[in-house]
């Protein structure tokens, strides 16, 4: 057989690359055979055969095609804050001081399937046009910049004049003078007396 397409990257199969597949598929052509004549790589006849097969594993063009249309509507969802009803209904618990974490949440439960990211809150809350808006005024802790995710830098200072624990007198390991036990405190001198 000759090849009917050249070496395709990256471009989705197409209608009639799925009846070839199902024709040479039903004729007992391995994923290789039928990649070469599609011109395609093993690869993509492999996982094209696993994500849109019957459940008896059975190849059916008109299925494998109207599986990949329900994927490709789905992948295609607009921003949900172009949503006008969720768009408004963010804005409403932002400013009854909700964080993006609740105002998420609170959507999942409602609707049993995830609505918004609280990422994707955060994100317009620190756009130029949630600072336009001044949406940051309504979180908890009012910043109007974003911090990086994983908190805050630590800033240890260094003690001056310090002696390493390594340097110190003998006599401080013996414990033997008040001062040279961890919890010197009015309850550690009495154990003392």
């Amino acid at each position: 057989m000759m090849r009917v397409m050249s070496e395709n990257h990256h471009k989705k199969l197409s209608p009639d690359e799925r009846d070839l597949i199902a024709l040479l598929r039903g004729k007992g052509g391995s994923n290789r055979s039928v990649a070469t004549i599609l011109g395609r790589s093993p690869s993509t006849i492999s996982d094209e055969l696993k994500r849109n097969s019957l459940n008896n594993g059975e190849y059916v063009a008109i299925h494998a095609q109207g599986r990949a249309n329900q994927r490709k509507a789905k992948g295609r969802k607009r921003h949900p804050l172009k949503n006008e009803a969720v768009y408004a209904y963010v804005i409403e618990k932002l400013r009854e001081g909700w964080s993006p974490e609740q105002i998420a949440g609170r959507l999942w439960k409602e609707r049993g399937e995830t609505v918004i990211c609280h990422e994707t809150i955060y994100r317009f809350i620190y756009s130029d046009q949630g600072k336009k808006k001044g949406l940051s005024e309504y979180l908890p802790w009012k910043r109007t910049k974003r911090r990086k995710k994983g908190g805050r830098e630590v800033h240890r200072s260094r003690i001056p004049d310090r002696v390493s624990i390594h340097n110190r007198p003998i006599e401080v390991s013996s414990r033997a003078e008040f001062g040279h036990w961890e919890g010197d405190t009015v309850e550690g001198s009495r154990r003392l007396a």
